[in-house]
């Protein structure tokens, strides 16, 4: 799109009044050639999303397209928007099934780069001409996505290799795409959807995980530790499942040398009966390592492969499962982790009150946000109920996950990306074990896992001992300063109490009401005494009258008591 179209956009903005969305997009427009395209491609596809997402007066969020148009335009505006749906398709807490179905799916639909811009920078980064490296390097690629293509070459020992080599020019697209990105979260922050959802940060967060997959080395360093992961299981017995292995004397930030797997999609016929032909339990076999292996992953070593899709997922002629693609793994802390899973025994165990209370402790409420927690329970318990009440065969853990994240959003809670990936995870290992065997239930087959997992203390005492220890270091320095300042204000009268009651408005509202309707009823009983008296002791006319004035205010005053207090048990 040459600079030529960003003229006509302006005039249309400019001349549509009606439009603050599109008076705020001459802004986005100023100085970007690359702004104008995406301008013109979701206008395209849907302008009155791009509006609505601009126009700070709008109170409502917008409409989000429909998931294939939406796929579609990220698909269009290139790879920061598609590495941008396929995080967006982790955040369960923000879209609704649909949406994440159809960006789970979303690859980017790019041309082969021709050998010649590829074979410059190959030699670039592997120092050396490519007949010293590799016996045989073909010109034609066999694959391509956003970031890079993919070769299937020959090392100097004969042993075929998978290399992936980065686009040219890739790196300095992100980082205009990213700048753009920004630009628009930052446009969008002060909306209604922006005061609702972290945008930029959320923005910050798909570039962070962009620019981690500019660089092969940390591919290449995830594959390596996922690898010792596997090797060290106790629960992925005779080795049937692996990833491949790293020549790391040829990779580097642009170039990642990986071992050739040969094989078919674990979902494939071929696939199917290569598993009921190498194991006696068949599909039960990959089932149960599938799942151990992420159960460590998930609750023993925070570190877990974040897209086991099918896709990923090859299998050998001796039965043996490979986990592809390194390069979208999550991380727990040994707090979170643990959190974590105390928050899944107390979803399975039913739970409610304990899954509250882990829930915030996993998704803090975002700043000035209070939560009612008696309210998230109560909502907790009910969607607890609507699952559990299914039959386990038909109970779809990750989906239920997936609701778990959006009722915390919408009571306040800030999840984090982490569990976005987590969920993310358990989706599509959940969705290949019902693949292989209809009567898989993760529920059913996960807390066995778990109970084995504790029975046999494999949640890392080491590092458990060694928090504890520092949490104990912390409070034996802190405790004494602390004490010392307590009493040092005891003595000095300048300790406060600040004690909050929650309904105490209400209570002395009640305090109040009351206490004027007892005064209004003393009120009328002093003047009907006094009239009384008064009639009964003098005989002037004056007095007479008086009396009956009396008479008529304490019968008025007394109707208007027995009308508020009808009126008030009425309302009761």
């Amino acid at each position: 799109m040459g600079v030529g179209f960003i003229r006509p956009i302006s005039v249309l903005v400019v001349n549509d009044e009606r439009s603050t969305g599109r008076a705020m997009a001459v802004q986005f427009l100023a100085n970007s050639t690359r702004a104008a395209e995406i301008i013109a491609v979701v206008t395209r596809h849907e302008w009155s999303f791009l509006r609505q997402l601009l126009d700070q007066r709008a109170t409502d969020s917008p409409r989000l397209p429909l998931p294939e148009v939406l796929c579609s335009i990220l698909t269009e505006l290139g790879p920061v928007y598609v590495k941008l749906g396929q995080l967006l398709s982790t955040r369960a807490d923000l879209l609704s099934e649909p949406y994440l179905e159809a960006l789970s799916a979303l690859q980017a639909d790019v041309p082969f780069v021709p050998w010649q811009q590829i074979e410059p920078m190959l030699l670039e980064e592997l120092g050396r001409p490519l007949l010293d490296c590799f016996s045989m390097f073909p010109d034609d690629p066999i694959a391509a996505g956003s970031i890079g293509q993919v070769y299937k070459a020959t090392l100097l020992d004969g042993t075929p290799a998978a290399v992936k080599v980065l686009r040219p020019g890739i790196e300095e697209q992100v980082a205009e795409d990213g700048s753009l990105l920004r630009q628009l979260a930052g446009l969008a922050s002060s909306t209604a959807l922006g005061a609702s959802y972290d945008l930029v940060g959320l923005a910050d967060q798909v570039l962070d995980a962009l620019n981690r997959e500019l660089d092969f080395r940390v591919e290449a360093a995830n594959t390596l530790r996922l690898q010792g992961v596997l090797e060290r299981s106790s629960f992925v017995r005779d080795g049937i499942l692996k990833v491949p292995q790293v020549t790391m004397s040829l990779t580097s930030q642009r170039v990642l040398v990986l071992e050739w797997i040969e094989g078919e999609p674990m979902l494939s016929d071929a696939a199917r009966q290569v598993l009921i032909d190498a194991h006696e339990e068949g599909m039960q076999a990959a089932n149960r390592a599938l799942l151990g292996a992420f159960v460590e992953q998930y609750f023993l070593e925070g570190f877990f492969h974040a897209d086991p899709h099918p896709g990923n997922l090859k299998v050998n002629d001796s039965g043996v499962i490979t986990l592809l693609d390194e390069g979208m793994m999550g991380h727990f802390d040994p707090r979170t982790r643990t959190t974590l899973l105390d928050l899944v025994l107390a979803l399975i165990n039913q739970d409610a009150a304990r899954a509250t209370d882990l829930l915030i402790q996993l998704a803090p409420p975002a700043l000035g946000v209070r939560v009612d927690r008696l309210q998230l329970q109560r909502q907790l318990d009910q969607l607890i109920a609507a699952n559990f009440s299914k039959p386990l065969d038909e109970l779809s853990f990750a989906l239920f996950l997936g609701e778990l994240l959006q009722l915390a959003n919408r009571v306040g809670l800030r999840v984090p990306g982490t569990l976005g990936l987590f969920v993310k995870s358990v989706t599509n290992l959940e969705g290949v074990g019902r693949s292989l065997d209809p009567t898989f239930s993760f529920t059913g087959e996960m807390e066995p896992l778990v109970a084995k997992l504790l029975s046999q203390s494999l949640l890392l005492p080491e590092e458990r001992a060694m928090q504890f220890g520092l949490d104990l270091r912390n409070f034996a320095v802190d405790a004494p300063r602390q004490l010392s300042q307590l009493l040092r204000r005891f003595s000095g009268d300048e300790l406060v109490f600040a004690l909050e009651l929650e309904g105490l408005d209400q209570l002395r509202s009640t305090v109040d009401r009351l206490s004027r309707r007892l005064s209004l009823s003393i009120l009328v009983a002093a003047l009907l005494l006094s009239a009384t008296v008064m009639t009964t002791s003098s005989d002037k006319a004056l007095l007479q009258n008086i009396s009956e004035g009396l008479f008529i205010a304490a019968s008025l005053f007394g109707l208007w008591l027995i009308q508020s207090l009808l009126r008030s048990s009425r309302k009761a």
